[in-house]
């Protein structure tokens, strides 16, 4: 399945080939739905790249972005109702309605955004799509008007015309935390969360962040890391597998991975940046090298300026293991707190055994944490009594 921002890749390679395309976007959802906010796919006169979903709501979308296509510049929301029922008043659990923005994308006006945002993903920095997908009451706004967010060049963008500081601030988190969402500009330039699409006469704008500024960092490249690997490519973050022997870390190994460093642990950590979007997670080959890399990853997490969070720091391993090697850490100096927040011994408790199914485990703590924060004595780590408890 095509990831979120492999998207913006294949949207150049069809643009620099002089052809235009209908890129569809879910920008809303209500009740239960087969793909999440910010799903998108782009539509072709030879087919399509991506998916929203699949089934009858997918080929009405395709349907509909076909007419866009052949009619020329344009775009339009469309909802597709899943429910089975359109009269029906509840959603029930089977069924949801997405609202799907389709908009036409031509290489001599969009060529530009999308280098820009394909460039984004490829080095995973920090960015995202604007799009006005309801102008409101703006007679001279255009529906699909659309410019990128950099949150390093925090100026208002074109599309979104006068905005509070706190807008722009609102706007910046959104982008750094991966979070896409369809916003409404309010007359005071403040923006706001629209959970429902109704007529309010405001403009609405979609933002949409690159995902893969969220990192996976895999520390070995034994076989856990093969499955992690993919299960992590598959999920949309930008993947980073280390080791120190070329004999495995090699892209025959991982085809799915971004990028492959073979260097010494210490070393590959002491020449990377990382900040509360990047999950490290250790599996390599021996107790030594584990202490290594939790080491090198604490150091940096040390010196964080106060008040900044860190990364995700995550260790398989026994609970005997994992104590004596945090043991040795506290023995060191570093501070008891950081060390209560490594997720070790990492992975939801699932009973898991096979490479295959640890990858799993450890895959499903890092969705935990990330969407809900929970910790509790599901999580290894909290069963142990290592991991600081949320719940």
């Amino acid at each position: 399945m095509a990831g979120s921002d492999q998207i913006w890749c294949e949207a150049v390679r069809t643009l620099e080939r002089n052809k235009p395309f209908v890129l569809a976007t879910v920008i809303n959802v209500r009740g239960s739905t087969p793909r999440e906010v910010g799903a998108k796919m782009i539509v072709r006169n030879d087919g399509q790249f991506g998916t929203i979903g699949g089934g009858c709501g997918e080929a009405e979308v395709f349907r509909k972005a076909r007419l866009l296509l052949e009619e020329g510049p344009g775009a339009s929301l469309t909802e597709v109702d899943l429910t089975g029922d359109f009269d029906q008043q509840e959603i029930g659990s089977c069924g949801g309605i997405m609202d799907v923005f389709i908009d036409r994308w031509s290489p001599q006006a969009d060529l530009a955004v999308a280098r820009k945002l394909a460039d984004s993903a490829e080095q995973s920095r920090a960015a995202a799509l604007l799009t006005l997908v309801d102008a409101g009451v703006r007679s001279e706004a255009t529906l699909g008007a659309k410019a990128v967010l950099d949150p390093s060049e925090p100026r208002a963008p074109g599309v979104l015309g006068a905005l509070s500081d706190e807008a722009l601030t609102q706007l910046s988190e959104r982008v750094a935390d991966a979070i896409p969402g369809l916003l409404e500009v309010n007359q005071n330039g403040s923006v706001r969360a629209v959970v429902r699409i109704e007529p309010s006469g405001a403009p609405r704008v979609f933002i949409d962040p690159i995902t893969g500024a969220q990192r996976l960092i895999i520390a070995g490249a034994g076989h856990i890391a093969v499955p992690l690997a993919a299960f992590g490519s598959m999920l949309g973050f930008h993947v980073m597998v280390i080791d120190d022997r070329a004999s495995f870390a090699n892209r025959e190994r991982f085809p799915n991975a971004d990028k492959i460093i073979v260097r010494p642990f210490n070393a590959a950590f002491e020449s990377l940046q990382l900040d509360r979007h990047c999950y490290v997670i250790s599996v390599t080959r021996g107790h030594s090298f584990d202490e290594e890399v939790v080491r090198a990853v604490l150091r940096q997490q040390t010196n964080l300026p106060k008040g900044q969070a860190g990364c995700f720091i995550g260790m398989i391993g026994s609970r005997r293991r994992v104590r004596a090697m945090l043991g040795h850490l506290e023995e060191e100096g570093f501070d008891r707190v950081l060390l209560g927040e490594i997720h070790a011994p990492l992975g939801l408790d699932i009973g898991a055994e096979t490479p295959e199914e640890i990858a799993v485990s450890i895959v499903a703590e890092i969705i935990r944490e990330r969407r809900t924060g929970i910790r509790d004595d599901f999580s290894l780590g909290t069963k142990s009594g290592r991991l600081r408890r949320t719940d």
